[in-house]
């Protein structure tokens, strides 16, 4: 092996180093190729995570996060009915809009409240503490529920700081003294602003219509959800399915893909069939459980409120004392 073959990689660098500078000056720096890759190794700037949500306070009551990963598949109308259906078997249920900066489950009760959850946060603020007790600006709604009532058209709201959403988590506790259970409709999709409110809850029921963007925007929503730190248990609805046998199949395919990609299924809660009833009720601005309480959709919404109150073993008046864990025994097959 000749000197030049047998010569090192330093010695090599030595040398192209002094031969540049003899040329252009010893002012001039020389990094080689192996040494820029070092740097760059060395000196690659840690890429941020995305921030952790806030930490789920500790509460009493089981909180049951209704979302989505696609608008449009009725997801409010579910929460909104699940509310009134659950009142019906004598729950009490207190129910927040948290779709912040696009809410409107007001509209769908055929309210006009004066105040909204804007109210209960301050701009100023940055300590994580509510300006306002959430049970201040919840209203009775139509079906024997308590409405906490979201904000629309506030770009604030829609961009809520780290600190703003753990206020208003925190603030949840303040319902739970008249509440068996409360429900929070989120906003659709897979922003902060949904996913903190999604993994902070006991039970996410994940709206899903048999529409193929809304099952892999569903999918998508459980796929985040599920690696973020102590996430919910996880349940399907299938909402707007011609048949109950479209709505299995649906969901079918859903938990096959998360057994196989995401190492548990998703157990279904019930099917939501679409009919003339429940679209004249959004029309009418009143829950259809309420204006037509036989329609086909509010029976199927009944069977899922049912279900609901029995896995979660909530007894009329009565509070249990740790929803999270214990109580989800029998979502073996979910998280």
């Amino acid at each position: 092996m000749d000197s030049v073959a047998a010569e090192s990689k330093p010695d090599q660098a030595s040398r192209l180093r002094a031969m540049v500078q003899s040329v252009y000056g010893p002012g001039v720096a020389v990094v080689t190729y192996a040494e820029r890759a070092r740097f760059a190794r060395e000196e690659k700037p840690e890429i941020p995570r995305a921030s952790a949500p806030p930490a789920p306070p500790s509460r009493s009551v089981p909180l049951i996060a209704v979302t989505s990963g696609k608008g449009g598949v009725g997801k409010t109308s579910v929460s909104v009915n699940l509310a009134v259906a659950l009142s019906k078997l004598g729950r009490r249920i207190s129910l927040l809009d948290a779709d912040l900066g696009l809410a409107n489950a007001d509209l769908l009760c055929g309210m006009n409240p004066v105040n909204r959850l804007d109210a209960a946060i301050d701009p100023s603020r940055t300590d994580g503490v509510a300006s306002r007790a959430l049970s201040q600006i919840a209203v009775d709604a139509p079906g024997g529920f308590k409405l906490v009532p979201g904000s629309a058209g506030l770009a604030r709201m829609a961009n809520l700081s780290h600190s703003q959403r753990a206020a208003l988590l925190q603030g949840l506790i303040d319902l739970e003294s008249f509440s068996d259970a409360v429900l929070v409709d989120t906003g659709a999709g897979l922003s902060e602003q949904v996913t903190a409110f999604v993994a902070a809850a006991d039970l996410a029921l994940v709206v899903v219509s048999p529409d193929p963007t809304s099952i892999a925007d569903a999918y998508a929503m459980i796929k985040c959800v599920s690696r973020m730190p102590s996430p919910p248990k996880f349940a399907l609805v299938v909402n707007m399915a011609e048949s109950e046998d479209e709505g299995f199949e649906v969901h079918k395919r859903m938990s096959a893909t998360c057994s196989r990609f995401l190492g548990f299924g998703v157990p279904l809660f019930g099917v939501v069939r679409r009919d003339a009833a429940a679209q004249e009720a959004v029309r009418a601005r009143v829950p259809v459980m309420v204006g037509t309480p036989r329609a086909r959709s509010s029976r199927d919404i009944e069977r899922i409120a049912e279900r609901l109150a029995t896995s979660l073993a909530i007894k009329p008046g009565r509070t249990p004392e740790k929803p999270r864990g214990g109580f989800f025994s029998w979502l073996g097959g979910s998280r």
